[in-house]
C-alpha cells in the first residue's frame, strides 16, 4: 500500500524549478553519473539495486498533483528496477560515455514516474560501466555519489538481508519541516528574506523575453595555484575557502555589471543535520546573500563580512519556496519587478585530485592555468551560473555558463580573471582594496606579470562559434 506526504522544501524547490522548463528541455534537470562496476558480477549488482530500492524511499516515489494544484509525494512498497542490459564484444570509456549521453536525453515524466533508469554495459558478458540518470526530484549530486558508494559496498558484500536497513526517508523530513517543531525555523527564514528583499537588489540582469534559440557559454578555469591561494586567503583571515571564491564571484559580477550591490543565489547542500545529511533525496536549494562591493573596502574586510553573511545565508537555506514567492510578491521593485534568482553560486567539494587534467610539471610547480570554453549542458534557465569544483586547497575549477546576450565572452573572461587576481591579492596584499582590485582585473592589457600564467592564461581563448 502506498503511503502520500507532501514534499519536502528541497523536493518542493526543485519542483518549482522544474515548472520552469519547457518540455523539450526537461532532461536538463537530470543528474546522470557514469558507475564504474568493472570487478563485480551482474547478480551482484541486481541485488545491490534491488537492496538500495528497499532501503531508500526515494528510489519507489513517484510525485503527484492533488486536487488543490500543490504536489505531493507518493511512497510505494516496492518498483521494479529499470536497468537495461547492453552486451558489446568490448567497452571502451567513450563507450560508456555514449551511452550515459542517451540516458541523460531522455526526459522523465514529472507527475507518476520514479524519475529513474539505468544500463549496464558489459563487455563480453562482463559488467565495465553502469549509467544511471536520475531526476532531480529523486537526487541532489551528493546522493547519487553516496548511492555509488552504497551500490559498491553492497555488490561487494556477502548476499544478507543486513545491508537493507532503511535510510532516513524524506517523506519523514517533510513532516518535520511542516510541523510545529520547524515552526520558529519557518519564522526565522521569513524574516531573512523580508529583510533581502527590503534591501535588494531584487535582480542583477535585466529581464530577457523567452526566445526560442535560447542558448547558454561557458569556460572553466582550471589553475592549481588559485587553490592554493584561495586556502592561503582563507587561513589567514580566519574564513573558508567557499567565502573567499562568494566573495570574489560577488566582487568579478559587480565589476562587470558596474552595480554596488549583487544578490548572489547561493546553492545550499542542506545536509548539516547529522540525522538528515545521509538522506537519499533532493535537498538543494537556493538562498539569497547580498554582496556589498564598496570600493574603499579593504579585501581581508570584504572577505570576512562575505565568510559572515554567507552562514547567515546558509543557516536559512532550508525554507519553503512558495512562501517566499509570497514573500516577494508583496514586496516588489520600483518597477513592478519581483525578485529572481539570476546570477548563481555553487561550491562543490570534491576530494580526488585530477592529476589527470592538471598534471604536475617535471620541475614540480604548478602547471600553467588554462581557461576553456566547451558547449554546456544547460541552454536555458538561469542566466549566469558559476560553479566551484575544488578540494579546498590543491586543485580548482571555476566555471561560468552565462546568457551572451547579458554577459558575453569578454565579461566571462574578465570575472574570472578578478576572481584570480582577487586570490592573489587577498593571500599577499590584503588591505589593498576592491576598488583597485576591479580597476586592475578589468582594464585594458590586466596585470599579466602580476598574474602569472600559473594563474591565469595570458592570452585566454575565446568560445569557438
Amino acid at each position: 500500500m502506498f503511503v502520500d506526504a507532501p514534499l519536502t522544501f528541497g523536493q518542493l524547490s526543485t519542483w518549482r524549478s522544474i515548472e520552469t522548463f519547457a518540455a523539450d528541455r526537461l532532461m536538463e534537470v537530470n543528474v546522470p553519473a557514469l558507475w564504474d562496476v568493472d570487478g563485480l558480477d551482474a547478480a551482484a549488482i541486481d541485488r545491490a539495486l534491488r537492496t538500495l530500492v528497499r532501503r531508500h524511499e526515494s528510489l519507489r516515489t513517484t510525485f503527484h498533483t492533488g486536487a488543490d494544484g500543490r504536489p505531493f509525494q507518493r511512497v510505494h512498497p516496492d518498483i521494479p528496477v529499470r536497468v537495461d542490459r547492453l552486451d558489446l564484444p568490448s567497452v571502451a570509456p567513450a563507450d560508456g560515455a555514449r551511452v550515459l549521453r542517451e540516458l541523460y536525453a531522455r526526459p522523465f515524466p514529472v507527475v507518476g514516474d520514479p524519475g529513474w533508469h539505468g544500463t549496464l554495459v558489459c563487455a563480453a558478458g562482463r559488467p565495465r560501466y553502469l549509467a544511471v540518470s536520475m531526476s532531480h526530484m529523486v537526487v541532489d549530486v551528493w546522493a547519487i555519489r553516496a548511492l555509488e558508494e552504497q551500490l559498491r559496498q553492497i555488490a561487494a558484500g556477502p548476499a544478507t538481508d543486513g545491508a537493507t536497513a532503511p535510510g532516513p526517508a524524506p517523506r519523514e523530513l517533510a513532516g518535520l519541516q511542516h510541523g510545529d517543531a520547524w515552526a520558529a525555523h519557518r519564522r526565522g527564514a521569513a524574516k531573512y528574506w523580508q529583510k533581502i528583499l527590503a534591501g535588494g537588489p531584487l535582480s542583477n540582469l535585466p529581464a530577457l523575453p523567452p526566445r526560442p534559440d535560447e542558448r547558454r557559454i561557458q569556460a572553466t578555469l582550471r589553475s592549481h595555484r588559485l587553490a592554493g591561494l584561495v586556502a592561503r586567503a582563507a587561513a589567514a583571515h580566519r574564513v573558508s575557502p567557499q567565502s573567499v571564491l562568494t566573495a570574489l564571484t560577488g566582487a568579478a559580477l559587480s565589476g562587470v555589471l558596474s552595480r554596488g550591490r549583487i544578490m548572489l543565489s547561493l546553492m545550499c547542500a542542506n545536509r548539516f543535520d547529522p540525522l538528515w545529511q545521509p538522506v537519499i533525496s533532493t535537498m538543494n536549494q537556493l538562498v539569497p546573500l547580498v554582496c556589498a562591493v564598496d570600493p574603499d573596502t579593504p579585501l581581508s574586510a570584504f572577505l570576512k563580512r562575505a565568510h559572515l553573511n554567507s552562514l547567515l545565508a546558509y543557516r536559512h537555506g532550508s525554507y519553503d519556496v512558495d512562501a517566499a514567492a509570497r514573500l516577494a510578491t508583496d514586496a516588489p521593485g520600483p518597477d513592478g519587478s519581483l525578485f529572481v534568482h539570476d546570477c548563481w553560486f555553487n561550491y562543490v567539494t570534491e576530494p580526488a585530485n585530477p592529476a589527470a587534467v592538471l598534471p604536475e610539471s617535471p620541475l614540480g610547480t604548478p602547471p600553467d592555468a588554462s581557461l576553456t570554453w566547451v558547449p554546456p549542458a544547460r541552454n536555458a534557465g538561469h542566466p549566469c551560473y558559476v560553479r566551484v569544483n575544488g578540494d579546498g586547497g590543491t586543485w580548482v575549477e571555476v566555471t561560468v555558463r552565462t546568457d551572451p546576450e547579458l554577459l558575453g565572452e569578454e565579461e566571462v573572461a574578465s570575472m574570472l580573471r578578478t576572481v584570480a587576481l582577487g586570490a592573489l591579492r587577498a593571500a599577499t596584499a590584503p588591505d589593498a582594496t576592491v576598488g583597485a582590485l576591479l580597476d586592475d582585473a578589468l582594464a585594458d592589457g590586466a596585470p599579466a606579470k602580476e598574474l602569472g600564467a600559473e594563474l591565469f592564461p595570458r592570452r585566454p581563448a575565446l568560445a569557438q562559434r
